[in-house]
């Protein structure tokens, strides 16, 4: 079960990386082209807004004004220098040294130095300046992840629905057909079991007859789990005020054949006038699976003790046996879980116990010991929990 786990995410694994590098490698050259556009961009406009200041200075120079406004702008920035380097007006945040006209890149902003004519500044270098600001790209590289993850997303799960879909028919398929399959059950062994009845009413103590009858039954105990199983979360199962106490009489009056072909005795302490309100289909789940169970892991000539009391707020079912013991008690309320694969069974009858005692509040307590056989504690509450409303 661990290699396929481990098959399973090593193929998952491989799936998102092949994802990942079909969306990363166009991802990657077009963060890359749009980088070398943005630098081409960059230039460009401070080329324009150089030869603008330029103009406005060569303006001044040949006018009689006497005030010159230095050109402001949220994208640029400017300065003067003289020809010995030093700083005639600056509007420049970081300290910056003209050499050479052109352009220079350093701590994230754009330099470009331009040579002026000459003007009344005696002004000899004209610097401007953009901070490098990749807000445009980060905004479109999102915007393609975002697109790109949801166009994925909807075509892995078309390819999924479409792969799983001959799976959904085949399981709509063997679903209607094992109801069909119960459904067609159903009779026959009403029938035989009647039959066999009257035989053992011919033919009593009649060693073939009592053990086609205790087959018989842990046929009807299967059929009737796995009719539980197939209507789960279909079917609504009402509550009703119920006599444990005569139930539990009931139940083990049921598995009566199964107990002497096995020669097993019943010892039972069940109070008197116990009353419970539930389920009786989702109760014979209950006790069925547990007395079944504890039928077959037990040896023959063994006994098997039933228990029934209140204590405080609960009703307290116990049924032990003498058989061998559970070795794994941690797992055997798994579905499919069979703790002997030679006696039988799907492995959903406890999973079932497990599934009815969590929804209706039911406490488990399994006692076991290799070798000296198992003890399933059931504390039912006496009051219905209330649902809000």
């Amino acid at each position: 079960m661990l290699n396929r786990q481990w098959v399973g995410s090593r193929y998952i694994v491989l799936q998102v990386l092949i994802l990942v590098l079909i969306v990363s490698l166009p991802l990657h050259f077009y963060i890359t082209s749009e980088l070398e556009n943005s630098e081409y961009r960059d230039r460009e406009m401070l080329q324009k807004y150089t030869q603008k200041v330029a103009n406005r200075i060569y303006t001044f120079s040949n006018s009689s004004e006497r005030e010159f406004y230095f050109p402001r702008s949220n994208l640029f920035q400017g300065a003067l220098y003289d020809q010995a380097g030093k700083s005639v007006f600056s509007l420049l945040q970081q300290p910056f040294i003209p050499e050479d006209e052109g352009f220079a890149q350093r701590e994230g902003y754009h330099y470009y130095t331009a040579i002026l004519k000459g003007n009344v500044f005696d002004a000899y270098y004209l610097v401007t300046v953009k901070k490098n600001t990749h807000a445009k790209l980060i905004v479109n590289v999102l915007v393609i992840l975002i697109v790109t993850a949801f166009l994925v997303f909807m075509a892995l799960f078309f390819i999924l629905r479409q792969s799983t879909e001959p799976h959904r028919q085949l399981h709509r398929y063997l679903e209607n057909f094992i109801k069909d399959a119960m459904h067609e059950m159903k009779t026959p062994l009403g029938v035989i079991l009647l039959n066999l009845d009257g035989l053992s009413s011919l033919y009593e103590n009649n060693t073939m007859i009592l053990r086609a009858k205790s087959a018989l039954k842990n046929m009807i105990v299967v059929y009737e789990d796995l009719e539980f199983f197939v209507k789960t979360n279909r079917v609504h199962h009402p509550k009703q005020q119920i006599d444990f106490s005569a139930f539990c009489h009931e139940r083990i009056e049921f598995f009566g054949d199964l107990l002497r072909a096995k020669n097993i005795k019943v010892t039972s302490d069940i109070g008197e006038d116990i009353v419970l309100y539930f389920s009786r289909l989702e109760l014979s789940r209950i006790i069925d699976n547990t007395l079944s169970n504890a039928i077959k892991y037990s040896k023959n000539a063994t006994e098997i003790t039933v228990s029934l009391y209140e204590e405080d707020q609960y009703s307290i079912l116990k049924i032990c046996d003498q058989g061998r013991g559970i070795e794994n008690i941690s797992r055997i309320f798994e579905r499919y879980y069979r703790g002997d694969k030679i006696s039988g069974g799907f492995g959903i009858g406890l999973n079932i116990v497990k599934k009815i005692c969590d929804q209706h509040d039911i406490e488990i307590k399994v006692i076991s010991t290799e070798g000296h056989g198992a003890c399933f504690n059931y504390a039912f509450p006496k009051k219905e929990k209330k649902t809000p409303n």
